[in-house]
């Protein structure tokens, strides 16, 4: 699948599965990317192109990046302090669709700070 309509694609699973808990976050969601306040996030799926995800890897794994703007520096950076510039990027995988609502919810919605967001498997992150 073309990666835009990858991420077209996930995005409406996404927004489904919000109408279905009753939340919407159409209005935030943009050309399959969702936006808020200076927070941003985006879903795809691995399929068979390469650069989907790693080799080897299942798939249909849901996959994830966000960025944004953050108040307070995680728990395993505050050795960097120094560096600390208000601002996250972050990476990762998820089991499923409810866990990819989950974050879209806390990170979005909810405004939660990283150490406050809900379960997933990062594989890179920063600020």
């Amino acid at each position: 699948m073309d990666p835009v309509e990858n991420v077209r694609a996930t995005a409406q699973e996404l927004l489904s599965f919000a109408e279905e808990q009753e939340v919407d976050v159409g209005p935030f969601c943009t050309d399959g990317h969702f936006e808020k306040d200076q927070r941003w996030v985006f879903f795809w799926r691995k399929d068979e192109l390469p650069y989907s995800g790693p080799a080897g890897e299942k798939e249909g794994t849901l996959h994830y990046n966000m960025q944004g703007v953050i108040s307070v520096l995680p728990n395993k950076l505050k050795e960097s302090a120094g560096a600390f510039r208000g601002a996250w990027t972050e990476a990762g995988t998820f089991e499923n669709v409810e866990q990819a609502f989950a974050l879209l919810k806390a990170w979005l919605l909810d405004r939660k700070e990283v150490d406050e967001l809900p379960s997933r498997s990062v594989r890179r992150y920063g600020i």
